[in-house]
């Protein structure tokens, strides 16, 4: 807003102020609601064949890593594996938060295309992969 467009009485700062209030709680429920259809909890992802997984919280954190009796036997390839399963996870939740940040701001800004961009092809598809089950 220029200082041309800027209320001076204090009328109309106050509509404005309350304009402001009523735009900031629409983006909340906004929010909120998609927080319940997205859902902002946790993203868990399984390795290829099932046997490691990764569980990031909503946060985006590392709160699980599951590894079964099977794939604790090959050790030399695990590391790699858990490594993999939280770079995917960190994909996968990223693209979920992008997702809800896309529709809270609309077309205003292309949240999607930055994500698309600055993510590696195999990751985003795999991410998407993930949200998609």
């Amino acid at each position: 807003m220029s200082d041309r467009e800027r209320p001076t009485d204090p009328e109309a700062m106050m509509q404005r102020l309350e304009q402001m209030q009523a735009e900031a709680e629409s983006m909340l429920a906004k929010f909120n609601e998609l927080s319940e259809r997205l859902g902002a909890e946790a993203v868990e992802v399984f390795s290829e064949d099932g046997r490691v997984r990764v569980k990031l919280d909503a946060e985006g954190k590392v709160a699980e890593i599951g590894i079964d009796e099977y794939a604790m036997r090959a050790r030399q390839s695990l590391a790699p594996t858990i490594m993999a399963l939280v770079q995917e996870a960190t994909a996968t939740h990223a693209v979920k938060m992008a997702q809800m940040a896309q529709a809270l701001v609309g077309d205003k800004i292309d949240v999607m295309g930055i994500v698309n961009r600055d993510m590696p092809d195999h990751l985003r598809d795999r991410a998407r992969d993930n949200l998609d089950r």
